[in-house]
């Protein structure tokens, strides 16, 4: 005779054994956690924040780190660190070396190689698709991580994983592997929603007496 006790055992099993051989129960929570990340930063005009990015190689044990701050608005951006300040107001590139007094200028050029904020912030969801997702704390904060894969089979970029804060739906954290074998991590701290942007922002006038190299076509 079974016991309640044991019942209750048995009816737990078989919810776990069902749970388990239906993956596609996980696929509808990750895709409906994609969905709240999309509707969040399709809300968003403008985004401020700290940033520290690394990159590191399966070739090499070095591995390189700055920090900045990020100002970003649709596909206009500026990135200031110790080095160096760039400015991308949707058509130009500015990039100004002030230790070596020297400005390039460029077009925006766009293709599946390039890592840009507005991207991977804002448009990730055309390049990528979301695989699984996993609930995670992350800073002390309860996120969810998802992993993503990319729409196309020649993708530049073969992974990417988001860390998703579970309380504002803010990205905090995203992770790139190319396939060169390179692995990109974009952490975010001190993020403003929406901030109030000054005129120039996104302008750059180069300073008086720098080497102006001029790339555009």
């Amino acid at each position: 005779m079974f016991t309640r006790s044991m019942i209750a055992g048995l009816v737990l099993f078989a919810a776990i054994v069902l749970t388990a051989g239906h993956p596609a129960a996980h696929a509808q929570d990750a895709e409906t956690v994609f969905k709240r990340l999309l509707d969040k930063y399709n809300s968003i005009e403008a985004l401020s924040a700290e940033f520290t990015q690394t990159m590191s190689s399966a070739f090499s044990e070095q591995e390189d780190s700055f920090t900045g701050r990020l100002i970003l608005q649709g596909d206009k951006y500026r990135v200031e660190t110790g080095t160096e300040v760039l400015v991308v107001n949707g058509q130009e590139t500015y990039v100004y070396r002030p230790q070596e007094q020297q400005v390039l200028i460029n077009d925006v050029v766009e293709d599946e190689a390039s890592f840009t904020p507005s991207s991977f912030l804002l448009n990730y969801d055309q390049r990528f698709d979301v695989r699984d997702v996993a609930v995670v704390t992350y800073n002390g904060a309860r996120h969810y991580r998802l992993n993503l894969e990319p729409k196309s089979p020649d993708s530049f970029f073969r992974e990417a994983t988001i860390w998703m804060r579970d309380h504002d739906d803010i990205i905090t954290k995203l992770t790139m592997l190319d396939v060169n074998e390179t692995r990109m991590a974009f952490t975010l701290d001190n993020i403003e929603l929406n901030p109030t942007l000054a005129p120039d922002t996104f302008s750059f006038t180069p300073p008086e007496g720098v080497e102006i190299i001029d790339l555009r076509s």
